[in-house]
């Protein structure tokens, strides 16, 4: 929905802001999210394996989870106010090439962290369902 109210400006943004699988997947609130790992049963519960919060989500990621705190200088360089919306980036991404890149160096780097920590948790599963200990989600 962040982009279906900006779609106009969506649409005529710079050619250079192109999109990216992770680029996507925070958009659309999929990817390596515990929220959206526990929906498709792929996880226990929801919270964030790397602080703890109860709902790991694309609004947790972006804007709140202290394993990232690059966020803090994103949101200075993007404008962003404190609570930040995803339309609020989509605004100001569209507007301006780097915010665009600025935006998506970040979702890259944090897609990545948490794509890592779910394989490296997968391994785990495997390897302790193969000597019959589980490990706890």
């Amino acid at each position: 929905m962040a982009v279906v109210s900006r779609m106009e400006a969506w649409l005529y943004r710079d050619p250079g802001s192109g999109m990216s699988f992770h680029i996507t997947q925070v958009l659309t609130g999929h990817g390596c999210l515990a929220k959206f790992l526990h929906r498709i049963g792929k996880k226990t519960n929801t919270s964030c394996v790397f602080c703890g919060e109860e709902v790991d989500d694309v609004y947790h990621t972006i804007r709140d989870c202290p394993a990232y705190p690059q966020r803090i200088r994103l949101k200075r360089n993007l404008g962003l106010a404190r609570d930040f919306t995803l339309g609020d980036i989509v605004e100001s991404v569209t507007g301006s090439r780097d915010h665009w890149r600025a935006f998506s160096a970040f979702v890259e780097e944090l897609m990545r962290d948490k794509e890592d920590e779910e394989r490296r948790r997968e391994r785990a599963r495997i390897s302790s369902s193969s000597t019959g200990d589980d490990e706890p989600d």
